[in-house]
């Protein structure tokens, strides 16, 4: 018959000090200014540049893309081009 023996951790004294911080502050404060997503939103960019251009992402219900679609054939047009247009009409109605 073989016993085994369970070692006890001794509790720790309550004169423990805490931990020395792994870094100081002015180097956390820089770590964090330096995240990508630190800078302000008029700044940041998050398309992809095609060129001259850059590539957004949008999400749209399936009835007015549908509507879309439909109205881009109907023009000759294809579904960017239509986008596209329809922003600079309304953009230029801005000013």
């Amino acid at each position: 018959m073989t016993t085994t023996k369970s070692k006890i951790t001794k509790r720790p004294s309550s004169k423990a000090t805490a931990p020395a911080p792994a870094v100081t502050e002015s180097e956390a404060e820089k770590f964090i200014s330096g995240a990508p997503d630190s800078a302000p939103m008029s700044t940041a960019r998050k398309g992809v540049q095609r060129g001259k251009r850059e590539q957004v992402s949008h999400t749209l219900p399936h009835e007015l893309l549908a509507l879309l679609d439909e109205s881009a054939k109907a023009k000759g047009l294809t579904r960017a081009g239509l986008i596209n247009l329809a922003i600079s009409e309304y953009l230029s109605g801005k000013k």
